[in-house]
């Protein structure tokens, strides 16, 4: 059995997380406490805490049935109460916060979630149902005890990633337990080595059937967790070589080198970027109609996924860091991609896409804005035209002219273009 007590004997960190906790915490852990209940805090805030990160979610157990939850905390809602949760919402700005009755579960016959649950008064007991020891922790913030019954800090301090019990087991009871497997080994608390008997399982190749039983939106957002992580690379081999990766984008996915991708990370680039720059990187092999069938069957919203696939079409088209017109307008093409290409191309010219990326960050603003100098109706006017291809073409390419050289009016900008018979795209 693991360490059992108190925080103050167990180091800052946990004084840390009950000393920082939220208004909306505090306030749902004293009602618990003055109701009679006994309460915990659980998961990953616990371990993140040991590891010296600020936790962003707060998890709660306790011994008090929903309703009874619901009782002392009445804004709280029933999000999930046939699995005894119910979720507190925020309050002054800060996080939700989830509250769990103890349980122990039932038989797993759908590879996704229990048959039946059985509310509970043991966190032992509760502990036992969790996926891996470093998640299998949890903290009294009343009695400020540390409760550790599988030697979760043990293994947080050593870097080990263990599952509570048979791998096997924990797998079948949920499939999607073994993405997390991965996850966890890249996760910024660690990374983290699978123990023996957890190599095993997932060398095995036996465990991407268990995937099969859950369903694309989980196996979509377990991935998109993991991409946004800054090191991700050796963990992406490892999926590769034991067939994860293709059992997750399907048969037309081609494999590439993964060598590159934790250059993709950047304190200054935001998880959504990183997430597309990745997800780009690795289907820049697979042939492009199967790109955008791919990521349909995964369930993306088509946002993310067009911004997946345009970011994969502009692969290695970085502009040329002295030449500001040529900045200007792959700026303005880019929009709201510009951060997600500019970490994707880091991966495959991380010297060209961090000159690039230091060149816009200087690059004024434009002086007309982003909106065009000339519209159609002045260009029927000037050259006697009707509506129709030509003059899309004209106003694209009397646009494209107006960022290139920054130009601040109209008659600057037919001076510039001249015949008219530049290019009209903006990039490239």
């Amino acid at each position: 059995m693991g360490a059992v007590g108190p925080v103050d004997q167990l180091g800052e960190p946990l004084r840390l997380l009950l000393d920082g906790l939220t208004p909306t915490a505090s306030s749902s852990i004293k009602k618990l406490d003055d109701g009679g209940y006994n309460v915990w805090i659980v998961g990953g805030a616990v371990r993140d805490a040991l590891k010296g990160i600020v936790p962003h979610d707060i998890d709660i157990a306790t011994d008090a049935s929903p309703e009874e939850v619901i009782a002392l905390i009445p804004q709280a809602i029933p999000t999930g109460i046939q699995f005894g949760t119910v979720t507190v919402p925020s309050k002054e700005g800060d996080e939700q916060i989830e509250i769990t009755t103890l349980r122990s579960d039932g038989k797993y016959t759908d590879g996704r979630r229990p048959e039946s649950v059985t509310f509970g008064t043991s966190i032992e007991e509760d502990l036992e149902r969790r996926d891996f020891t470093i998640n299998a922790m949890a903290l009294d913030p009343i009695n400020r005890l540390l409760i550790d019954p599988h030697s979760g800090r043990f293994d947080l301090e050593n870097s080990i990633l263990r599952t509570v019990g048979d791998p096997l087991k924990r797998f079948k009871e949920d499939g999607l337990r073994v993405l997390r497997a991965y996850r966890f080994m890249a996760h910024p608390s660690g990374p983290y080595l699978p123990d023996e008997s957890l190599v095993n399982i997932l060398n095995e190749g036996g465990v991407t059937s268990l995937l099969a039983h859950v369903s694309k939106e989980r196996v979509l957002m377990e991935m998109e967790k993991l991409l946004t992580f800054p090191s991700v690379e050796d963990v992406l081999i490892r999926m590769e070589r034991d067939g994860i990766l293709s059992f997750v984008f399907g048969p037309e996915w081609v494999s590439v080198s993964l060598e590159g991708m934790d250059d993709c990370f950047d304190d200054e680039v935001d998880p959504w970027a990183l997430r597309i720059a990745r997800l780009a990187l690795l289907l820049r092999r697979t042939n492009p109609v199967s790109r955008s069938s791919l990521l349909n069957v995964l369930r993306m919203s088509g946002q993310n996924c067009s911004a997946v696939l345009a970011v994969c079409l502009r692969l290695g088209q970085l502009p040329d860091p002295m030449n500001h017109g040529q900045l200007r307008r792959y700026r303005l093409a880019l929009g709201n991609h510009l951060g997600a290409q500019l970490a994707a191309d880091r991966c495959l010219d991380p010297s060209l896409a961090n000159a690039v990326h230091n060149s816009l960050i200087v690059l004024p603003p434009l002086k007309a804005g982003d909106n065009p100098l000339v519209n159609g109706l002045m260009i029927m006017e000037r050259l006697s035209i009707e509506t129709g291809p030509e003059l899309g073409r004209i106003k694209s390419q009397l646009y494209r002219v107006q960022i290139e050289f920054d130009l601040s009016d109209v008659e600057s900008v037919w001076e510039v273009a001249g015949d008219i018979n530049g290019s009209d795209k903006m990039w490239p």
